[in-house]
């Protein structure tokens, strides 16, 4: 009897157990249901309107992770160029002519895979949609014609393969792809095999085709005649590939057979990679939509710049530039900026980019490493040590993955090891602390040489402050004590107010190896803010120099003073004119830690513009007009992320422990009254922000907290409770 009672028991408490199990799982459905993108939204969200862009047609590229081509945009089905590591055909291109006439664009949309434009020309609207197809060296230019009049027309066409400049088309196989765009000299020779053309250079090939032509190996032209009725529209569709002369060969033969279906595959996985985006980082919502779309416009450069290329040494593998060719090796500099969003995104690419980093000697020696090889390349650059310092702490606390430091990397020496050699670089440890002379090299600004900024220098001092403070601690996580680290620290910060401040500029001077000071009044002193380098005084000093006069313009921040002699306005990155398109960012970030809103507010506004008026953004921004630096390879940069890097951990004030506790304090912003941060996935949990006027609140666990801005709300680890 009692084992038939305990037998119903049983079974009662495993049906609700099933029950509730399955209303859960119901419930985290609908819970990731509605988080998720819609398709409509994941088509919109990083889609740029040519009518408001102001990039120029020669920066204009699209990328599908393998390939990138030009599209150069003021001309309706231009394609100008063709890069897919390790090939390339830099004077790759494709022309469509009506009546022997170029169609001017009269529009175009922007997305990171795909572009389509629209022109007219006696009587025909004229559209083009190029799309790289996802997980292929290859891509489909739709081409549609449709008849406006009331009359019948046959309207001759003619596919350009070759631009006026170039009579042949150049294929080379290029293994190291450095900071320029790389450029192909070997020449091709056309096959055509019925089905369409093969440009052949050795065992490479570049494959052409389109249905319905003839091809006119003279004048390297596709040809053909569309007759459409009145109101009729026709379309046709033109496909490329690029890879050794076989599987060109068969992928161009595929794609035609079927252009439709694999430009559908395509646009579905385009989708899935922009939802894999919003999977792990948070949507931003907000009553400023200039604010949304500034962070929407930081996150594409996740679709832009990664590569998952077979023969790349790390997969997914996220370039310093992208578009076009540009810059698709990796520079520590640039990498370095993203130091807290990377690890939210892809810890474990996080991991192995700082690995490449620290086992090629890119940090100690050069300042990047290519792409394929993984090789190092170029000279030493003095911030090499904080940027590295700062993305393996910063790793370190998102993540909570410790034992990386214990790994060893080379020889005998660990991660940590590595970091320690960083943070005591040009030091030496059994003599006293003084301020480390870089020596006569002027590469820190790359300034003209009759203006000045070397050897002892404030802002690279300083730095050594934060890098001793980074590895410091990151000892301490890792139980490996190293009390001298923060000695030293703190003789540098003394050393730094007592040699270089003058308070009477309320700036920090320079001197040269003979003692003699002089001043250069840098953005670079900024990143001083919230390192604990600076007391209240150099920090009041500094800010103070944030002003019109100065540093500000309406439409960003300078790179140099307004007042400074070296100031040079065609030196857009460091010279004056504007300023590294991370820079702004990061500074912002810095105050809003500091409690600078106000300040970092007045930065802040200045450039939501970028969101508005540029697909992606490249290495530097002017300040005092809507423009970007025109003369760089380097037209899409991965620092970009700063962006939303700076929403999240500056105005959210999202931060956490090396223990696993988590802090979320956001900060008073005449940004916007009300703003909100959806799905923050950190130390495995997952948290909602709402920020609305002065009041704030926080969902995590299942539990609701809410406080006054400026009241921090702090998330304990949770701890397992052993069964």
């Amino acid at each position: 009897m009692k084992n038939n009672k305990f037998f119903k028991l049983f079974i009662s408490v495993l049906f609700i157990t099933t029950l509730l199990t399955k209303a859960n799982g119901q419930n985290k459905a609908v819970i990731d249901n509605e988080n998720m993108l819609s398709d409509k939204e994941a088509l919109s969200v990083f889609a740029a309107n040519g009518d408001s862009m102001i990039i120029r047609p020669e920066h204009l590229g699209i990328i599908n992770g393998m390939a990138t081509v030009g599209i150069t945009h003021n001309f309706v089905g231009l394609v100008d160029g063709l890069w897919a590591q390790p090939l390339v055909s830099s004077s790759f291109h494709i022309l469509p002519r009506l009546w022997g006439e170029k169609v001017k664009t009269e529009h175009y949309t922007w997305l990171p895979f795909q572009t389509k434009s629209v022109g007219h020309l006696k009587g025909v609207e004229f559209r083009s949609v190029t799309t790289l197809i996802y997980g292929m060296r290859a891509g489909i230019e739709e081409l549609s014609f449709r008849n406006t009049t009331k009359q019948k027309m046959t309207i001759p066409l003619q596919l350009v393969l070759n631009d006026q400049y170039n009579y042949k088309i150049s294929l080379d196989y290029i293994q190291n792809w450095g900071f320029s765009t790389p450029k192909s000299k070997t020449a091709v020779a056309d096959e055509f095999d019925g089905k369409g053309i093969l440009r052949v250079q050795g065992k490479y090939a570049i494959g052409v085709a389109i249905k319905g032509t003839t091809w006119e190996a003279l004048t390297r032209r596709f040809h053909a005649a569309i007759t459409l009725n009145p109101g009729e529209e026709r379309k046709t569709f033109l496909v490329f590939s690029i890879e050794e002369k076989a599987k060109a060969s068969q992928l161009r033969d595929d794609l035609l057979e079927n252009p439709e279906k694999y430009i559908k595959q395509s646009t579905e996985k385009y989708i899935s990679e922009v939802r894999h985006v919003f999977e792990k980082l948070p949507r931003l919502s907000s009553d400023n939509q200039e604010l949304v779309r500034f962070y929407n416009r930081s996150l594409s450069i996740f679709i832009t710049n990664k590569f998952t290329i077979p023969e790349l040494v790390l997969n997914p593998y996220y370039g310093t530039g992208a578009v076009k060719g540009g810059c698709q090796c990796n520079y520590l500099y640039n990498f370095g900026q993203v130091r807290e969003i990377m690890p939210l995104l892809d810890g474990m690419a996080t991991k192995k980019h700082i690995w490449q980093f620290l086992s090629k000697n890119c940090v100690s020696d050069h300042y990047a490493f290519f792409p394929m090889t993984g090789e190092a390349f170029g000279p030493w650059y003095m911030v090499n040590d904080e940027k590295i310092t700062a993305l393996a702490y910063h790793y370190v606390k998102i993540t909570g993955d410790v034992e990386f430091l214990n790994e060893q990397v080379k020889e005998d020496k660990t991660v940590l090891d590595l970091l320690i050699e960083s943070a005591m670089r040009l030091d030496d440890k059994s003599k006293p602390e003084k301020l480390v002379d870089y020596g006569p090299s002027g590469d820190h600004l790359e300034l003209g040489w009759e203006f000045l900024y070397n050897h002892v220098m404030p802002d690279i001092n300083a730095r050594r402050y934060a890098n001793f403070e980074c590895v410091s601690r990151l000892c301490e996580a890792a139980g490996k004590p190293q009390p001298y680290l923060m000695e030293r620290a703190q003789v540098v910060k003394k050393l730094l107010k007592d040699e270089l401040w003058n308070p009477g500029i309320r700036w920090l001077m320079f001197a040269d190896d003979k003692g003699r000071k002089d001043v250069r009044y840098t953005i670079q002193m900024f990143k001083m803010i919230g390192s604990g380098v600076l007391d209240k005084e150099m920090e009041d000093g500094l800010i103070s120099h944030l002003n019109e006069e100065e540093f500000l313009s309406p439409y960003g921040l300078h790179s140099m003073s307004k007042k400074d002699i070296g100031y040079d306005q065609a030196d857009v990155d460091n010279g004056g004119g504007g300023i590294c398109t991370s820079f702004p960012t990061l500074i912002s970030e810095f105050l809003y830690k500091e409690g600078r809103n106000d300040v970092a507010d007045n930065i802040m506004h200045r450039i939501l513009w970028w969101g508005s008026r540029m697909p992606y953004l490249g290495d530097s921004q002017l300040a005092n007009e809507i423009d970007y630096r025109v003369h760089t390879p380097l037209q899409s940069e991965i620092g970009t992320a700063t962006m939303a890097q700076t929403i999240i951990f500056g105005i959210f004030g999202v931060d956490s422990d090396f223990d696993g506790n988590i802090t979320i304090n956001p900060k008073h912003t005449k940004l916007s009254n009300y703003l909100s941060l959806k799905g923050l996935k950190l130390r495995g949990r997952i948290i909602d922000i709402a920020v609305k006027g002065s009041r704030y609140e926080v969902v995590a666990d299942g539990k609701a907290y809410s406080a006054n801005l400026g009241s921090p709300i702090i998330l304990k680890k949770i701890v397992m409770k052993n069964n």
